[in-house]
């Protein structure tokens, strides 16, 4: 049995190995250069002499790492916060759209990051906790590689959380200074209800075993415990615990090969790209005249020859096999890149088709709705933690990720379908704010209230 707070599952273990290729690519030239030969292999790994390492020095230097994945990502990002997400929430809430950790991250800034790291590494955390200082609830954000330990049970059907051990680094205060040092937060179910422990080293200077230094049991307004764990995995394929691929992962290898490539290249034009100039046809006593007197080329020095002697400028041949790679690279990564805001349009059978019409969604859009899904949950948390009971508590990521164009044929069809009555209030307004005719953001029926009490506009007053 293994009792050390520190223990990671293997699985995670395993993963982190690519966690960590996944955010270098995205992190660009700089982080990948500064890690030397482990994405670009030594030319001759075997030689461990100073002319070598100089050399495998300038492999590196000259090679060019073209941020395509990182670019790809950013792009991404941009394309699902063109418009803010939509929040529904109550008003004791209101402040989490500015402050939903505590610390002054707005909800907008931590979903985006949230989305990031689920674009990169294919899994984020969320946990809801509560400031007693504040009465505030606070969603904290927490990156894979942080969320090292979990265990499920099945309770009354439903395999639920009943372990959760959180990786964190607090500052402490040195001094005038600070230093870093990690502590675990535990969350679990003891007995059926929630308690959160906090591990620390002990010892001088924080060098003996981890034991407890805190525990607490969070409980919700007007409630003796929780039942559960506030706490949620957001994934690239669905929100339960079991580790996604990163939707980056193809770009990812493709981009490290052009990388590759790159250095192959660059190192050729750099041996081979300049002309040698040759002479021919020279004997000994001509060899070592010139060599004695020296040989000036241009075209203002006449460079005099002995019979049958030759003048020529020797150049090797283009390196075209690894320009084709880079080339061929670059096209794929564009096509990968275009691939994940398509949408799945493969041939369904009628009954597919049938039962699966709204599963058509692009692998933005599936990681879009899996974060606006995680944190919708949050919310409905931070508000039971107040004592707030409501249903209608929502947050959705945009999912028109290229703006429509409204012409006046479908504005006019919407509205006509209004006013027959074969759509109601709210689906007119919604479809209008797809179209961004009404702004996005607004709740429907604060829209369709303020429409009611609008004053009549006559033609003549437009």
């Amino acid at each position: 049995m293994n009792h050390d707070i520190t223990f990671i599952r293997p699985e995670h273990k395993q993963a982190s190995i690519n966690w960590e290729k996944m955010r270098d690519v995205c992190a660009g030239a700089e982080i990948i250069k500064s890690k030397g030969n482990q994405y670009l292999p030594y030319l001759d790994p075997t030689d461990k002499s100073e002319r070598n390492k100089k050399r495998n020095q300038d492999y590196i230097a000259r090679a060019v790492f073209y941020s395509i994945t990182g670019h790809t990502k950013i792009g991404l990002i941009g394309m699902a916060f063109r418009k803010d997400p939509t929040i529904s929430i109550p008003n004791k809430l209101e402040y989490l759209k500015t402050n939903a950790d505590g610390a002054g991250t707005s909800i907008y800034q931590q979903s985006q990051s949230t989305l990031e790291s689920v674009l990169e590494v294919g899994r984020h955390g969320l946990y809801v906790d509560y400031s007693s200082d504040s009465n505030e609830a606070m969603i904290l954000s927490y990156k894979a590689e942080d969320i090292i330990n979990w265990r499920t049970q099945r309770i009354n059907g439903k395999d639920k959380l009943v372990l959760v051990v959180l990786r964190e680094v607090v500052e402490v205060s040195d001094g005038y200074g600070f230093k870093d040092i990690t502590q675990y937060r535990e969350l679990g179910i003891e007995e059926g209800k929630f308690i959160c422990k906090v591990w620390r080293r002990t010892g001088e200077n924080n060098s003996g075993p981890y034991e407890i230094d805190s525990i607490y049991e969070p409980k919700p307004k007007n409630e003796d415990h929780w039942h559960e764990i506030p706490f949620t995995f957001v994934g690239a394929q669905n929100n339960d615990p079991t580790i996604d691929d990163s939707p980056l992962s193809s770009l990812v290898e493709i981009n490290l090969g052009h990388y590759r490539n790159s250095a192959d290249y660059e190192d050729s034009l750099f041996f081979c790209g300049q002309v040698q100039p040759a002479i021919i046809g020279l004997d000994t006593e001509w060899r070592d005249f010139l060599e004695k007197n020296g040989v000036k080329i241009g075209s203002r020095t006449p460079l005099l020859l002995p019979q049958g002697g030759n003048f020529v400028y020797a150049q090797a041949q283009p390196n075209t096999l690894a320009k084709e790679g880079m080339d061929d690279k670059r096209n794929y990564m564009v096509a990968l890149g275009a691939r994940l805001i398509e949408q799945n349009s493969s041939a369904k059978t009628a009954t597919q088709a049938n039962g699966d019409q709204t599963a058509s969604t692009s692998v933005l859009g599936i990681c879009c709705s899996n974060v606006s899904e995680a944190y919708t949950i949050a919310l409905k948390w931070c508000a039971h933690y107040l004592g707030i009971v409501v249903d209608d508590i929502v947050c959705s990521i945009n999912q028109e990720f290229i703006s429509k164009i409204a012409d006046a044929g479908m504005i006019t069809a919407i509205v006509s379908s209004w006013q027959s009555g074969a759509i109601r209030d709210e689906d007119m307004i919604r479809a209008m704010q797809k179209i961004d005719i009404i702004d996005p953001s607004a709740d429907p029926e604060t829209v369709k209230q303020e429409l009611k009490d609008a004053d009549p506009r006559l033609l003549g007053n437009l």
